[in-house]
């Protein structure tokens, strides 16, 4: 039974999760074509066949797909889900002034730029929102930077660094929690880290290389990160709680969100040069992974006695929070220039702008289906070491 209701809670977490993220993007798009004029079909969350769905005033028909992994907006002259136009559409000479008027494609490259790039940039405003709203209202809890331990042999011993040093400094970047400290550090195996510690009351400049080790993941299993071979203290005195006003939670949510797609672009940069596995990419099955994690730790941190509300509100928080860093990651993520994702139109728009005219229909087409071809290679990548983390494969190896 609690195998069932924890696949119940990992599940529902995942579909809430994912469906917020996509709906904050998709509406980027949605409500900035609908602001510029843009004529608009459909607006869904979800592929495949029709859960639920109803039209609006407007005639754009809301829908909720069968398979929750993603979403579209769907502008009149599109030919599906991909935003290319259908065989009617693409060729202006068949239509006229009063025909064009509204369809996406014939509208003004900036207005299809804007259209665009307001998915992404809806991703990274929700998560300053949310988190502002979060700093402000509940604080944060600080751990200093402060070693307890250092790990015979280890990065940290070698560089010269000893039990009670507090980071003040990594690569002239002020670090004051323990989570900082750890950001910067896993995706910097075989990188020299110009640190700055204080020791007694003193700054003392330090140069450290993180170590390329396999460390045990919170799901369980192994994977190559930067290491330095040190424990934090876990003292009280190295506690506190520290508050927000509306302003400094503000501009601690833009750093934070900065702060993540820098990892996210160290974390493709360490994966390229080897300093870091393949198996921390996460699929759909990862992310699921996470939500169910995050779901029961928010549970747990509601604590034994908590109510019902409580652990309900607890649990929502955490969910949200986890919601607020996921949408930075598909915010990035949709920004790289692949034909098929919002960076590879805004390539395609950018040569319009430059040239005079729009690539060509057969180029662009052709572009899409490298795209797609990429987009599902590492959905299929990421599903393996999803699967490879679960124990798959090890059972049937056995």
């Amino acid at each position: 039974m609690s195998a069932v209701l924890d696949f119940l809670l990992g599940a529902t977490s995942f579909i809430f999760v994912l469906s917020i993220v996509v709906f904050v993007h998709e509406f980027g798009h949605f409500q900035v074509a609908r602001w510029l004029g843009v004529k608009i079909d459909a607006f869904s969350i979800g592929f495949g066949k029709e859960l639920a769905a109803w039209n609006d005033k407007q005639g754009v028909r809301w829908r909720i797909g069968m398979l929750p992994l993603g979403g579209y907006v769907k502008f009149t002259g599109d030919k599906d889900a991909s935003s290319f136009p259908d065989d009617i559409h693409e060729d202006a000479e068949v239509l006229n002034i009063e025909d064009k008027k509204g369809l996406f494609h014939f509208m003004p490259v900036w207005v299809r730029s804007s259209v665009t790039i307001a998915g992404p940039m809806f991703n990274f405003i929700f998560s300053v929102l949310v988190f502002t709203i979060l700093y402000a209202s509940l604080g944060e809890t600080i751990r200093k930077p402060v070693i307890g331990t250092v790990m015979e042999g280890g990065a940290a011993q070698k560089a010269g660094l000893l039990s009670g040093d507090e980071f003040v400094k990594i690569n002239n970047n002020f670090v004051e929690n323990a989570s900082d400290v750890q950001r910067m550090v896993v995706t910097s195996g075989g990188e020299k880290l110009k640190i700055i510690v204080r020791r007694s009351g003193v700054e003392v400049p330090l140069v450290v290389t993180p170590n390329v080790t396999e460390r045990e993941t919170p799901f369980g299993d192994k994977e190559k990160q930067g290491f330095l071979g040190i424990n934090f203290s876990s003292e009280r005195s190295v506690l506190s709680e520290k508050k927000y006003n509306i302003f400094s939670a503000f501009t601690k949510s833009v750093n934070k969100v900065y702060e993540v797609i820098t990892m996210q672009v160290k974390f493709i940069g360490a994966l390229l040069r080897g300093a870091m596995s393949p198996g921390h990419l996460s699929g759909p099955l990862g992310i699921g992974q996470s939500a169910e994690l995050v779901a029961k730790s928010s549970i747990n941190s509601a604590g034994p006695d908590a109510s019902f509300i409580d652990k309900v509100a607890s649990l929502g928080i955490g969910l949200i929070e986890l919601s607020s860093i996921l949408s930075i990651a598909i915010g990035f993520m949709n920004l790289l220039p692949l034909p098929i994702l919002d960076g590879g139109h805004l390539v395609f728009q950018a040569i319009e702008a430059l040239r005079g005219k729009p690539v060509s229909h057969n180029i662009q087409a052709a572009s899409y289906k490298v795209g797609f071809a990429c987009l599902m290679f590492l959905f299929v990548f990421a599903t393996i070491q999803d699967l490879d983390r679960f124990g798959l494969f090890k059972i049937f190896g056995h």
